[in-house]
């Protein structure tokens, strides 16, 4: 996810800085966005442009190179301790304002923000994968998120051609709070033998104009982030629209997890998926 962002920044015409904490990921990263770069640039007819893009991107050896940046945009696991530390960590480094984005689907901005003693310069910056693909951008504010912090985002987000939606910090932000409890029902379906999942996919395609089936979504997505997702919010609100289906848990527990392993409700060619 971080690579498409990082794509998506450069191509606007932005110097982008990319961290990992393993070496492998943070080469396989930097080769993924060029690959991507060239091909974005061959389909806009603007081969001649794909080096420039390139010469804007560089890796970081280490966090303390993130001194200088205006915002940095964090896209690492999905666990609230982890997010909570690197933003805490990196209000050492930085500016005093510098914004700290978080890229998170669906943990509070708020108690991301509880580590640092600047809690007005936190936001939510969710884009949706792949990033540099959709259009869309979920900016959360934080119950102590400036209306300066929010502006500033807002105007980032459409200087890269997206399209930003503005949300308080409540469980899911828009887009997962709607869409969850569907893909929940659809596995409640599966499970309980109402359709086979290719007729539930077809449904949703056909009958709604949704450009993939809810299986077929859950798989894209991850069944594993699916799960942790859905925990997550249900533990937060107590609303049973969220409550794991018990075969979303059970393929979990599997290693079913979706596309990322080869096999989820259907089953995927590794090399080409």
């Amino acid at each position: 996810m971080g690579s498409g962002i990082a794509q998506v920044i450069a191509q606007a015409g932005y110097s982008v800085k990319i961290f990992d904490l393993k070496k492998e990921n943070l080469d396989q990263a930097f080769l993924l966005i060029q690959k991507n770069v060239r091909k974005w640039c061959e389909k806009k007819g603007k081969t001649a442009e794909a080096e420039m893009i390139i010469s804007k991107l560089s890796k970081a050896d280490h966090l303390e190179q993130f001194n200088d940046v205006d915002i940095i945009i964090e896209a690492v696991t999905e666990k609230l301790e982890v997010k909570k530390d690197l933003f805490s960590t990196l209000e050492q480094i930085v500016d005093q304002e510098t914004i700290l984005a978080s890229n998170t689907s669906g943990i509070s901005i708020s108690k991301i923000a509880e580590g640092c003693v600047h809690k007005e310069r936190v936001v939510g910056t969710h884009f949706f994968n792949p990033a540099h693909k959709m259009p869309l951008v979920e900016i959360i504010q934080g119950f102590e998120t400036s209306e300066n912090t929010i502006t500033k985002v807002i105007d980032f987000v459409k200087t890269l051609e997206k399209s930003p939606v503005r949300c308080l910090d409540v469980p899911g932000f828009i887009v997962n709070r709607i869409v969850t409890p569907m893909l929940n029902e659809a596995i409640h379906a599966l499970e309980k033998g109402i359709a086979t999942k290719e007729d539930i996919d077809e449904a949703l395609k056909k009958g709604m104009g949704h450009p993939m089936g809810p299986l077929q979504l859950a798989d894209y997505i991850g069944l594993d982030t699916l799960l942790y997702f859905m925990d997550h919010v249900y533990k937060e609100t107590g609303n049973e629209a969220y409550k794991p289906a018990k075969l979303l848990r059970k393929m979990v527990k599997n290693g079913e997890i979706g596309m990322k392993t080869g096999k989820g409700f259907y089953q995927y060619n590794l090399i080409n998926s």
